[in-house]
């Protein structure tokens, strides 16, 4: 890992503000985050991953900590359902994309939701009836505290509306590493009921929509 100092932020957050962070690094591995977590000699530390809920007003004094785990396979599956395991650096549209494209239902509703897939647990993110809790399996997670790799099942994360286990009690005490989701091979729950949804359904004279119709409703 290189430490960079006086590093522009422009093209890690999605305004593109030009602000500086006084010291940056980019961990492309678990071992490398546990690593940069341990490190005593930066007391700041700034997490970042995508960079689309964060407005930089001025350069700032810390450690900036790029999560950029890439990766995504199939854990388990059976005639009917996939376990896809996807690591947190990886953008979350282009993750419910590659879904799409290989004809895995589940997350078609929160197409074009900005960010990455690491901080998606944290607000429950949600679109259009649709949230991720409704295809969460588990997530792996750094405690900061012992730097130990553990794993929280659905139940551990205390889902609510736009909020988690890592909005209130966890808070800045866990760094998700990947996510587990539980999708549709076939027999899709097509979620088509919301307003907007349906609206955009029947411009485009589409009244049996597939999973990448729906994507393609809401991204419009």
């Amino acid at each position: 890992m290189i430490i960079h100092e006086n590093f522009s932020l422009k093209n890690y957050n999605t305004f593109s503000i030009d602000a500086k962070a006084r010291y940056f690094v980019e961990a492309n591995s678990v071992k490398e985050l546990q690593e940069i977590l341990g490190n005593n000699d930066y007391p700041r530390k700034i997490l970042i991953g995508g960079g689309s809920n964060m407005l930089l007003t001025n350069d700032i004094d810390a450690l900036f900590i790029h999560v950029n785990l890439k990766g995504k396979w199939i854990v388990n599956e059976s005639d009917d359902t996939v376990s896809v395991k996807v690591m947190a650096g990886e953008n979350w549209h282009e993750m419910v994309l590659w879904t799409l494209e290989n004809n895995y239902g589940g997350l078609e509703n929160m197409s074009l939701i900005p960010g990455n897939t690491g901080t998606a647990p944290i607000q429950n993110i949600g679109a259009y009836g649709v949230e991720l809790k409704d295809s969460f399996v588990s997530c792996e997670a750094i405690r900061i505290e012992d730097l130990q790799l553990i794993t929280l099942a659905k139940e551990e994360c205390k889902f609510g509306y736009r909020d988690s286990y890592f909005k209130n009690e966890g808070k800045d005490k866990f760094v998700i590493t990947s996510v587990t989701f539980l999708l549709t091979k076939n027999n899709h729950v097509i979620n088509s009921g919301y307003g907007a949804i349906e609206e955009q359904l029947e411009r485009d004279a589409i009244k049996n929509p597939t999973i990448k119709d729906i994507s393609h409703a809401v991204i419009a």
